[in-house]
């Protein structure tokens, strides 16, 4: 193929047309069957050629030479015929159904699994279990097709240069709805592999492997190593992995078969569905590299194959269990957990960290950013290592700050192996460090983590100076882990004063109980707030609703509105303006969809200035003047104290029309400065004051959409940033104008705009 780098964007550019595709999501698992059709028929070729007895396990009117490969005789199958082929021939087959003729008769058989099936064939059929063909049009299955049949693997180069686009498939994962779960950036297991320091002759295990990142970059690090057929053979066998999701499952095993695993040994299965109690040394792994579902909560089935002590509703908690049972002595792992884990303190987190610390030593604890998983999660994560040599007697954390130039890593600026070479050169050269006066690196001693800090792991944090805003499924898990966690210490402190025996020790106690309570009451009263946060965020990052092909675009709304513009600037309404800057790359702050467009508010609407005017004309009739304190959470109300003008002030631009936006521009206030109402009524003879600035929408129809914009914390952040003075903060017209915001198709706006009407107003109940 001569064009690999516009591969995948050529599959998305014929899908985008097709009525059965709905979604990133759908489309990734769309090309993930014929991906591994293609490639499994070009491995099929190199077994036959090593083996001239090898016989598919495919019938041969299903395998990808046969239906799917166009040899421009014109006899290849497209249209209504080829979608016929696919839903009622290829698909049952694969997934083990016989196709019968009109009487009853087998004409094709469908594949069968036993347990003398060999892996390297058996992989089929479960890998086509659950698998989904969405596709509607057969001329448009047949491009796509065409697309995927042009690669050639069985060229060396080509066939290595794909599993690098390969890659970038499983990169959009993360942007594909919840199946961001399965992919773990290959900075972050390539590091975890880099340090974990694979051998020839180990074994690693992957126990919910996902699309296989973790075993990649282990055979990545250990192929460096292989240097006969020996090493090879130990190479191609030193892997296992479990996924319990057909999807990722089906995305891994393509991905190993890229690789050159012809027999990869990693099964479709739940790991957490077999009894910890029951495993010997010989299911046991000399490394153990993963990232652990979290998040999930495990039903009585799934925690009855755990002792009881342990038994912990939360899925990572019991992988940690899994894992420390399945590692052998001497052995390694590296593991991502969420910062829940760290502090919480419900007894089966604590006796996990017990056995953790007791039978294990858990050397480092690399404190990761928030955004690492991003747009996924923006829960912080961190990675434990620990080996089985012993307990633990000291143990290290280190703070891996955002590299310079950073404030989060998106799409656009992924996080890349080189941000880890700090925390490498760290690692081998080990010393406590203070930043600011909060620790970045720091030694505990196991007495300090269990005697002094309760078996609290939460060392070497994020100073959380600015509020972090995150997803609201994170932020509700995070306020649970932290009321949890609030909960237990209070009990302790009871449970403390009922033993005390002295007057001081129980004041110090209920000082402490006190303190505790108080934190207790602060994340009851801000939940609300940071919940509406969450959601609004969630909003401008296009995952609140779906998407829909008939929507259109935000270029096309764009550039109805530029035309909007120029109509207004032709009638003299407004002024033409210089050009706004460029967007640059660098200037994109998150993800967005793709028929989404990041904008500058300035081509959106028009900034107008207040009324100024003397004290000495203030009057009881005429123009209401509106003041900062007209503007409360995102409406503007009226004031008994409200000030009039004479009718002579009348300035028909300044004067509030439905669909305004007012913002306050001038404040000695931090937390005032940018806050904006929204005029949702007529207010006729109401004009703003001089403190203040209308944002009037130049096309009126966007307007609901840009005042969840101008309430969004992503908004007054940028307006704190900037406004800065020595006394009183001021918002330059330049701060709102060249402000970059995503823009939505308008049917997709109105959608945003109900659903934050119908959810919204729950969180204010939250109070």
């Amino acid at each position: 193929m001569s064009n690999l780098s516009g591969f995948v964007k050529r599959l998305r550019d014929i899908m985008r047309n097709d009525a059965g595709i709905n979604g990133d999501a759908q489309r990734i698992e769309q090309i993930a069957w014929m991906l591994f059709l293609k490639v499994y028929d070009a491995k099929e070729q190199d077994w036959e050629f090593d083996d001239t007895k090898y016989v598919s396990i495919i019938p041969e009117a299903c395998r990808w030479q046969n239906w799917a490969h166009d040899d421009k005789s014109g006899s290849a199958l497209t249209g209504d015929q080829l979608l016929d082929f696919v839903n009622n021939t290829l698909f049952p087959v694969l997934k083990g159904k016989d196709i019968k003729d009109s009487e009853g008769n087998v004409i094709i058989e469908g594949i069968k699994v036993t347990a003398e099936t060999p892996i390297k064939k058996a992989i089929v059929q479960t890998t086509f279990a659950d698998a989904n063909q969405y596709m509607k049009d057969g001329v448009l299955l047949r491009q796509v097709i065409n697309v995927i049949d042009e690669l050639d693997l069985s060229d060396y180069e080509e066939s290595h240069a794909f599993g690098e686009i390969y890659e970038s498939i499983l990169k959009e994962l993360q942007s594909a709805g919840s199946a961001g779960e399965f992919y773990t950036p290959r900075a972050v297991t390539d590091f975890m592999a880099q340090m974990i320091q694979p051998k020839i002759g180990e074994t690693m295990a992957d126990f919910a492997c996902g699309t296989g990142g973790f075993i990649t970059s282990w055979l990545k690090v250990l192929q460096k190593q292989v240097q006969n057929t020996a090493d090879a053979k130990k190479y191609s066998e030193s892997i296992y992995g479990i996924e319990k999701k057909q999807f990722p499952y089906m995305l891994c095993i393509t991905n190993l078969l890229l690789h050159g695993l012809d027999i990869p040994r990693v099964f479709h299965d739940n790991t957490l569905l077999k009894d910890v109690l029951d495993y010997t040394v010989d299911d046991q792994f000399d490394v153990i590299l993963m990232n652990p579902p979290y998040g999930g909560s495990e039903k009585a089935d799934v925690k009855n194959h755990f002792p009881s002590d342990l038994a912990s509703s939360e899925t990572a908690d019991l992988f940690m269990s899994v894992i420390m049972y399945r590692l052998k002595e001497n052995g390694r792992v590296a593991v991502i957990l969420p910062d829940g884990f760290l502090f919480g303190t419900d007894n089966a987190k604590v006796n996990i960290k017990k056995k953790l610390l007791s039978e294990f030593n858990l050397h480092t604890v690399i404190r990761m950013p928030g955004s690492v998983f991003a747009p996924y999660t923006s829960i912080t994560t961190n990675i434990l290592f620990f080996d089985r040599t012993g307990a633990t007697e000291e143990t290290w954390f280190y703070r891996m700050d955002m590299p310079e130039g950073y404030k989060h890593f998106s799409k656009t600026k992924p996080m890349k192996l080189e941000h880890f070479a700090p925390v490498v050169e760290w690692w081998n050269n080990r010393q406590e460090i203070t930043v600011d006066g909060f620790d970045k690196a720091k030694k505990f001693t196991v007495q300090q983590l269990t005697e002094e800090l309760g078996y609290n792991l939460d060392q070497c944090g994020y100073p959380h100076i600015e509020e972090e805003i995150l997803d609201p499924m994170d932020l509700i898990k995070r306020y649970q882990e932290e009321r949890a966690s609030l909960n237990a210490t209070v009990d302790r402190a009871v449970d403390q004063i009922s033993l005390s025996l002295t007057s001081d020790q129980v004041i110090n106690q209920v000082d402490f109980a006190n303190g505790v309570l108080s934190k207790l009451a602060e994340i009851d009263s801000t939940f609300s707030e940071r919940m509406q946060k969450s959601i609004i965020q969630l909003a401008l990052q296009g995952k609140l609703v779906e998407h829909f092909a008939e929507d259109g675009t935000g270029e096309e709304l764009y550039c109805q509105i530029q035309k909007e513009k120029q109509q207004l600037i032709k009638t003299k309404v407004i002024k033409k303006e210089k050009p706004l800057p460029e967007i640059e790359e660098n200037d994109i702050p998150f993800d967005i969809p793709e028929n989404w467009r990041w904008v500058r508010l300035g081509d959106l609407l028009r900034v107008i200035s207040g009324v100024s005017y003397k004290k000495g004309d203030v009057c009881n009739f005429g123009m209401r003047i509106l003041r900062g304190g007209n503007i409360q959470s995102m409406r503007v109300g009226l004031a008994d104290d409200d000030v009039f003008l004479p009718t002579e002030y009348r300035d028909l631009e300044k004067q509030v029309t439905t669909g305004d936006i007012i913002i306050v521009a001038s404040t000695g206030s931090k937390t005032v400065i940018g806050k904006a109402g929204y005029i949702d009524r007529e207010m006729p003879d109401t004009m703003i004051g001089a403190f203040l600035r209308i944002c009037r929408p130049l096309y009126a129809p966007i307007s609901q959409y840009l005042r969840y914009v101008f309430d969004s914390e992503y908004y007054r952040k940028h307006i704190r940033d900037l406004s800065q003075g020595t006394n009183i903060n001021n918002v330059k017209e330049s701060y709102i104008t060249e402000f970059i915001i995503p823009l939505p198709p308008l049917a997709e706006q109105k959608r945003i705009v109900t659903k934050l009407e119908e959810i919204l107003p729950l969180c204010e109940r939250l109070k």
